[in-house]
């Protein structure tokens, strides 16, 4: 953080006492223009700057296009520092539309007239994604593939997205493969994650672990109790669990079915007579850790 403006700062002539207020209340972290009145978001009695996500989608990038600038680990240390570093990413971008409208004025000639109410309503289609043109995509706080029609309305319920979701198991009936068109960070297996927002989350139970063990024996524990839960709670028989995890680990030994660690096959013993007794077939999904639902409530059990 700054502790003194820095010289000469952009728009300071145009800022008024109150934007000059803001400007310094953020340590000077952006330049002084940012904190016009017209470019802050109320909220109640409190002001705010557009964040990250937001900024990826005024820009064009699509939703989360700098969330792999720092491992889960990274963000679990600091998620201010995270926040501040796509911000700073996103201010040493270009906005794509100042990019875009320019060469699709030089292929006019060649593009099919459309009405710029249509074009608005694509700028919400995900980088990369070459959709038809009578595709329409509205600008959301997601990835858009395109919905045919202009006010196409398609309500999808938890049940259905799970579904889908089962139909994208892998081969080995372990773990569910996707694939969405988001950047892949190039260090990782070629496994796309689930994101944790498409479904709604509460609490429905939590405990505190009687003795330290080794995390991946935790992360097993605590998709035993998620089973064990299911079975008694909701008596399911003959049916397909879907469960998400943010552990490679335990994803790879329930699709085996075993491991080479006897310290997780006790685990991993209870968990597959459980599933054989009732007749239940465990699916995996990733879920990246600083996304995962269930981790803070880990932290404060």
């Amino acid at each position: 953080m700054r502790q003194r403006p820095p010289p000469r700062p952009a728009g300071i002539n145009r800022c008024d006492n109150d934007t000059l207020a803001r400007w310094k209340s953020e340590n000077f972290k952006f330049p002084p223009y940012h904190y016009l009145s017209q470019y802050i978001i109320w909220v109640g009695d409190k002001w705010r700057l557009a964040d990250s996500t937001e900024r990826e989608l005024l820009l064009g990038y699509g939703f989360g296009h700098t969330r792999l600038a720092w491992s889960a680990s990274q963000i679990k240390q600091s998620a201010a520092k995270f926040e501040n570093t796509r911000l700073s990413l996103l201010g040493d971008c270009f906005s794509i539309y100042s990019f875009v409208l320019p060469a699709a004025a030089l292929c006019k000639a060649f593009l099919p007239r459309l009405h710029y109410e249509h074009l608005a309503q694509r700028m919400g289609l995900a980088p990369g994604f070459r959709a038809p043109w009578r595709m329409s995509a509205p600008l959301k706080r997601s990835l858009g593939y395109g919905v045919l029609g202009k006010h196409t309305d398609v309500n999808y319920t938890p049940g259905t997205l799970n579904r889908i979701l089962l139909t994208k198991v892998n081969h080995t009936g372990s773990d569910i493969r996707i694939a969405s068109g988001e950047v892949m960070n190039p260090k990782a297996h070629p496994r796309q994650s689930v994101e944790a927002t498409w479904w709604d989350w509460e609490h429905v139970y939590k405990f505190k672990w009687e003795r330290k063990e080794h995390i991946n024996r935790l992360e097993l524990r605590a998709i035993q109790r998620a089973v064990l839960y299911a079975i008694s709670h909701h008596k399911l028989v003959d049916a397909r669990l879907f469960h998400v995890t943010d552990s490679y680990v335990c994803m790879s030994i329930i699709g085996k079915g075993r491991s080479g660690s006897r310290f997780l096959n006790s685990i991993l013993k209870i968990i597959n007579a459980n599933l054989l007794a009732h007749g239940l077939v465990l699916v995996i999904g990733h879920v990246e850790s600083s996304e995962n639902p269930t981790d803070h409530a880990s932290r404060t059990a």
